[in-house]
């Protein structure tokens, strides 16, 4: 029995059709995450960044009016402390490590 050329051209759009909709509800469901829109973007920042090694990392963190100091490593994400006072809008990177130090020295008591 042959092949019909007509069929196989249909079952081929139609196939086609078929995968173009999956993948258009795939996007559309990426993009209706919640915490996706871009008003939740403003709540939570990184104010600073400083790379202690290869993995680690500590961040200061805005979130809402607090700043929290996090250290961050391959396999954990740790709140250190939070600051008691913002941190300077135009602080350099020895003012930085400067406030973090005074900070932690607060937390721990000293």
């Amino acid at each position: 029995m042959p092949y019909d050329a007509d069929g196989l051209g249909s079952m081929s759009l139609t196939l086609g059709v078929i995968v173009l909709l999956l993948w258009g509800a795939i996007w559309a469901m990426r993009r209706m995450r919640p915490g996706f829109g871009l008003a939740n973007a403003r709540d939570c920042a990184v104010l600073r960044s400083l790379t202690l090694g290869p993995r680690e990392r500590l961040l200061v963190v805005q979130i809402g009016p607090r700043h929290l100091v996090i250290g961050v490593g391959s396999g954990s994400v740790s709140l250190i402390c939070e600051l008691t006072e913002p941190l300077p809008a135009a602080a350099g990177d020895d003012r930085f490590g400067e406030a973090v130090k005074k900070a932690v020295g607060r937390w721990r008591g000293g």
